[in-house]
């Protein structure tokens, strides 16, 4: 019993136990990603053994505690923040026997009372004998175990029917099925949108009917949020039988006053939608209005009511309903626990992380300075810039002037021309200028201009970039870039069509590298296409309009006479049809004569007027000012996180050189003391100018700005520097880990399958909790990615430091790792915090505040992995610096997995609208995971070899690590 209590009360099984966890949900997402979700549930989430292993963790942390003496006044931080995941485990206990959620359909002036469950249940009536059956438990079917069930009820006078699962078919194609839902036309069969399945499942059912078994074949369309009864005779009795959603009667009612959804001015895409409705209940003779849209909950009676989706014709209302009061408080609470937990855990002097400060003193003031040579050679290479002279082409100050003007994008964002010029450039070329023979050099605002200006100009020339080889064979070009004739053949067809049509048939995650090639070779050359003949450039406002529309030029609204007080307008220009069209028209012939002849008055005039249109029937708070059009086209020109990537990298260069210089040399230099205080103030100069840049673009899109992978990165390069200044007192190796991490950081930002263009905001990222969330866990992993840096670092240290230096390079790594061990508590801390702030944002959006979804189930094993690498220490056989710093690299790849495989990779998750175009992995990739193996390989090989070494004289037993 001794020994069991032992043995229960170890660390060791602890952190076995919760290694578990995280490959067994690890593996969750991966059977969810091939199969679906109803399998990844049946195996793992909701078997009983899964529920064993939770109550296993609640009773080994309890024993753990225990063992460890943390009941006591001292250590009440660590209580709080351990007990914190005992409370949530409970709270997610009571959502799973206690809660439920469903789906409300409502059509404008109707009154309902009836949910229907997001489970599925099979359901049986009799309709001659007015009986009516449910299974008692929701019913699914996995693609990788056996099914089975067995239900039976008694029916008059018919004795005992039973109902035995028989086969469980996916995607089954049934003409009749699909025609019979047509046939209804019933509005109670509302389609909860589009799925990947292009037919229903087909569940096959035997029944047993006084001795004699019957099949029954019931069709279940996942993207109907109710399933119609089918009617089966068996002889002379007639079942209705339904596969799907059952019926909730609540005990009040909701009537839809009128749904209403808004949308981004001048374009389809909805910026919001919101159902204004009645709440009836009878009981209390109560009758009030309530607004329901996104992030904006209806809550009553323990029910909460969200704004799911709505109707094809707009006139009716889906919400989404959640019942869960109890489960929710105590989860929320929970979470409570865990903040205030960490908070005591950072600022308490006697916990395990104050400590570490101590630690850290105690190592450096051991430290014996000893020499060693340290040679650094730096190449410095400046490309040359051909200055080649520009030829008839339009003036550069023209088109300064034309860029800022305001442009509508197709997402009704208004912006500068300028901002659209630089995302077109840039997607079609990964160019920031464009030089081509005869006009040489330009930039992106004037090549813009010039395409409409000259367009057979530019149709000839090599532009769009072409990465696959394979492609270019097909197109017949030799270099990197192709011209847009290039992708036509002489009678004018697209030589990609048929290769663009199949590629866009496929999966996403059945498509090719070349597949995934020629679908964003095609939108380049769609892009220069719309570019050439004018379509991107919505100018001109339209007259009358209900949603603030802009149109382009060629646009066959842009035909329509003017009228009103535009019409002054036309005692210039002298046009029998005065038209937005022929505006432009007069305004692009007068850059032709202005080309020739270098007098850009008329078109600089003509520039006025438009700008004057633009304003006169646009409101004030819809297009943005003079002022932040400047501010937009000085952001843009900046560069800002371009040459930030360049000035991170030089200085982390520098600090890093510098201060192992300093660190190993015998006596003190004033000269590199003062170089790398002058390096850590250019790092704060930078972290300012980082600062600002996003605050830029912050006032300028009107949002946060991290709500893509683009802008993420930039908020996670910031957040890494963030968090070297916080162990800046320690080590300025650490700080310049910091600066080299930013660079790295910004420079996968500036990758081609990320996109830097300012959009409009979704409207489920509408909410205060995307700030907090996003902001929380982003500055979170900035803290573990520096971490990893450190770790690395930390490696090559010990792997490249000679035997004479053995002692030095113990002292330094020892250091190193305490300052790690601050900056991955910090960062899992940070991981927790918005983990579950995402968890009650998610609560607040759609209501449920855990669904298992791969983004929050491997946001949930970032925090376990750190919390077992934090963890090492009390594992007798894993106390040694070599190893944490070991786990740290390997942990790093949950980070990863999370930001980039769940985004980018995973098909089935909720977090599509955070993500960009699926990169393709590149091969430096690979290089540098293979590196990272064989680095890990080599420091286990001598960690082995020289383990007795770590038990050198210089530094105390009291403070190995």
């Amino acid at each position: 019993m001794q020994q069991l209590k032992k043995l229960l009360s170890s660390s060791t099984l602890s952190m076995l136990t919760l290694f578990a966890l995280i490959l067994v949900i690890g593996l969750a997402t991966f059977i969810e990603e091939k199969y679906d979700t109803a399998t990844a549930s049946l195996l793992i989430y909701h078997a009983k053994w899964f529920e064993l292993l939770m109550v296993l963790l609640i009773v080994l942390l309890v024993l753990n505690m225990i063992n460890k003496k943390l009941f006591s006044k001292d250590k009440i931080a660590q209580i709080i923040f351990h007990f914190s995941f005992i409370v949530m485990i409970i709270g997610g206990g009571v959502t799973r026997y206690f809660g439920y959620e469903a789906n409300m359909h409502i059509i404008e002036n109707e009154t309902v009372s009836t949910l229907y469950t997001l489970e599925p249940y099979l359901q049986l009536k009799i309709p001659d004998e007015n009986i009516e059956y449910t299974s008692k438990s929701p019913i699914y079917f996995s693609q990788i175990q056996s099914n089975t069930f067995h239900l039976e009820f008694e029916a008059a006078g018919r004795g005992k029917i039973e109902l035995d699962y028989k086969d469980y078919v996916y995607n089954t194609p049934n003409l009749t099925f699909r025609e019979y839902l047509e046939e209804r036309n019933d509005k109670s069969l509302f389609v909860a949108g589009d799925s990947d399945q292009e037919n229903p499942d087909a569940l096959i059912v035997e029944i047993t009917i006084e001795d004699k078994q019957y099949e029954a074949v019931l069709y279940y369309d996942d993207t109907r949020y109710i399933q119609p009864f089918q009617s089966f005779i068996f002889e002379d009795l007639e079942l209705e039988l339904t596969y799907g959603p059952k019926p909730v009667h609540i005990p009040f009612a909701l009537k839809l006053l009128n749904f209403t959804l808004s949308k981004y001015p001048g374009s389809d895409i909805p910026s919001g939608s919101e159902s204004k409705i009645v709440l009836i209940d009878e009981r209390n003779n109560l009758k009030e209005e309530h607004l329901i849209y996104k992030n904006h909950v209806l809550d009553y009676d323990g029910y909460r009511f969200f704004q799911t989706s709505y109707d094809d014709d707009e006139k009716g209302t889906i919400l989404s309903v959640n019942y869960d009061y109890f489960g929710t408080r105590i989860t929320y609470f929970s979470y409570f626990l865990m903040v205030l937990g960490a908070v005591l855990i950072l600022f308490s002097k006697k916990s395990h992380f104050s400590q570490l400060d101590k630690k850290i003193k105690e190592i450096r003031d051991q430290r014996k300075v000893l020499a060693i040579t340290v040679i650094l050679l730096i190449g410095t290479s400046i490309p040359g810039i051909s200055q080649n002279i520009i030829q008839n082409s339009i003036n550069q100050n023209h088109a300064d002037k034309f860029g800022k003007l305001i442009v509508q994008t197709y997402d009704g964002r208004f912006t500068s021309v300028h901002s659209l010029a630089s995302d077109v450039i840039h997607k079609i070329s990964f160019q920031d200028k464009i030089v081509t023979e005869g006009k040489g050099e330009m930039d992106a605002m004037h090549a813009f201009l010039d395409m409409h200006a000259d367009p057979g100009y530019w149709r000839k020339q090599e532009i769009i970039v072409v990465r696959e080889k394979a492609l270019r064979k097909m197109l017949g070009v030799n270099g990197k870039y192709a011209s847009f004739n290039d992708f036509f053949t002489r009678n004018n067809s697209f030589k990609l069509d048929e290769l663009v049509q199949n590629a866009f048939q496929k999966k996403a995650s059945e498509q090719s590298t070349l597949d995934r090639e020629i679908i964003k070779v095609t939108e380049r050359v769609n892009i220069l296409s719309m570019t050439l003949n004018g379509t991107l450039l919505k100018l001109f406002p339209l007259q009358s309009t209900d949603n603030h529309k802009w149109v382009s030029w060629n646009d066959s609204l842009a035909f329509i006479p003017l009228n009103g007080e535009l019409m002054i307008l036309n005692d210039y220009f002298q046009l029998q049809e005065f038209t937005y069209s022929n505006i432009m028209r007069s305004y692009l012939i007068s850059t032709l004569s202005a080309k020739e002849t270098g007098n850009y008055t008329e078109s600089d005039r003509i520039l006025g007027y438009i700008r004057s249109i633009q304003r006169q029937l646009t409101p004030e708070d819809i297009v943005p000012s003079e002022n932040k059009i400047n501010l937009e086209i000085l952001y843009n020109n900046s560069k800002i996180f371009l040459y930030l990537k360049y000035l991170y990298a030089l200085i982390g260069i520098t600090l890093l050189i510098l201060t192992f210089i300093e660190n190993f040399k015998i006596t003190s230099n004033r000269q590199i003391q003062m170089v790398i205080k002058v390096s850590v103030a250019i790092l704060i100069g930078a972290f300012i100018y980082h600062t600002m840049g996003m605050g830029m673009r912050w006032y300028l899109s009107g949002h946060a700005p991290w709500s893509n992978g683009y802008e993420v990165l930039l908020l996670v390069a910031w957040g890494g520097v963030l968090a070297g200044f916080s162990v800046i007192k320690h080590s300025k190796i650490t700080l310049a880990s910091t600066a080299l991490m930013a660079s790295v950081i910004l420079m996968v930002a500036g990758l081609s399958y990320y996109d830097p263009q300012m959009t409009n905001l979704e409207p489920v990222l509408k909410s205060y909790w995307l700030i907090v969330h996003v902001a929380i866990i982003s500055i979170g992993y900035s803290f573990l990615t520096l971490g990893f840096i450190l770790a690395m670092i930390n490696l090559l240290i010990f792997l490249f430091t000679p035997g004479s230096k053995v002692n030095l390079s113990q002292l330094i790594v020892l250091e190193l790792t305490f300052i790690n061990e601050k900056l991955l508590t910090i960062g899992m801390f940070l991981t927790a915090v918005g983990t579950f702030i995402g968890c009650i944002w998610a609560n607040e959006s759609w209501g449920t505040y855990w669904s298992w979804n791969a983004k929050q189930t491997w946001s949930l094993i970032i925090i376990l992995v750190y919390a077992v690498i934090l963890h090492f220490r009390l594992i007798p056989k894993m106390k040694s610096p070599i190893i944490f710093n070991i786990g740290a690299i390997i942990s790093f790849a949950s980070v990863i997995m999370t930001f980039i495989g769940v985004n980018y990779y995973f098909t089935k998750g909720l977090h599509s609208y955070a993500s960009d175009d699926p990169p393709v992995f590149p091969l430096w990739a690979w290089i540098t995971i293979i590196g990272l193996i064989l680095l890990i390989t080599v420091a286990v090989i001598k960690e082995n070899l020289s383990k007795n070494k770590m038990a050198d004289p210089l530094i105390p037993a009291s403070e190995k690590y």
